[in-house]
């Protein structure tokens, strides 16, 4: 399974994690100017996620909602809507399924604050391959973060299917040995 992270908008950028949390892609949302109007290149942004989704391989997307706020201005509020949708059409031709989050529960569960800069360190520390060089890297490392915090979400979703609701910590691992035979837990 490989694990999208994207943070949208005309800073934002794609990454991808293997299943082991390795870094596979991490590059900058590629945009089409037209004027004053601007907008994801879905052909190119396509090209960039079927470069590393091999045949038959499940791809998750997690993207940042995106939504107007109040006291945004009708045009702010436009080109928000354009990037957000031709970016979320483009995820779903590459047939990769599609989840949401909030920055505020991404950011809360990874002990961030809206601080671009702590965003940039911390995934300079957990993905120091990936090239995080710039401060307009912004979008990278939050791309990175959002596709981390669902890998592990995933994970411990994974787990705790595994453990019995209604057990203590010695009667799971008894029972985790018995499914495993005699190895440690």
């Amino acid at each position: 399974m490989i694990t999208l992270g994207v943070d949208p908008g005309l800073t934002g950028a794609i990454c991808a994690l293997d299943s082991k949390g390795c870094v596979l892609l991490c590059e900058d949302l590629p945009i089409i100017r037209d004027g004053a109007l601007k907008w994801v290149d879905s052909d190119a942004l396509l090209s960039i996620i079927l470069s590393v989704k091999s045949a038959g391989q499940e791809m998750s997307a997690v993207v940042e909602r995106q939504s107007a706020r109040p006291g945004q201005g009708v045009s702010s509020s436009f080109s928000i809507g354009t990037t957000f949708g031709s970016l979320l059409a483009t995820i779903q031709i590459a047939r990769a399924s599609l989840q949401f989050c909030t920055a505020a529960k991404w950011k809360r569960d990874l002990g961030l604050s809206n601080d671009k800069n702590a965003s940039i360190d911390k995934a300079r520390l957990l993905f120091p391959i990936a090239d995080l060089s710039l401060k307009k890297h912004h979008g990278r490392a939050e791309a990175l973060l959002i596709a981390h915090w669902a890998l592990n979400r995933r994970k411990i979703a994974e787990f705790s299917r595994e453990v019995p609701e209604d057990s203590d910590i010695r009667e799971w691992r008894k029972w985790k040995q018995g499914k495993q035979g005699a190895t440690d837990v």
